[in-house]
């Protein structure tokens, strides 16, 4: 992939958000942030990815009837 300039607006709420970053020392840069928020975006889109696939899986066990049914959750205890 090259490594082109891109221009995105991000608002100045966001802006602030970056400036405090550098401020505080834990980025060289703004990239270094954009990137770290976008690891984290990523990251959290794979979790919520593999919670709908457990729970399509749940779900498709329920169907079939091998799902065990509780009066309320403090029976599972």
């Amino acid at each position: 992939m090259a490594n082109t300039k891109k221009s995105y607006v991000i608002g100045e709420r966001y802006e602030a958000f970056l400036a405090r970053q550098l401020d505080a020392g834990r980025f060289n840069n703004t990239s270094e942030v954009v990137r770290a928020g976008l690891r984290m975006l990523e990251d959290h889109e794979l979790r919520i990815a593999e919670a709908r696939a457990l729970v399509d899986a749940a779900d498709a066990e329920i169907a079939t009837g091998k799902g065990i049914a509780h009066a309320n959750g403090q029976a599972l205890a």
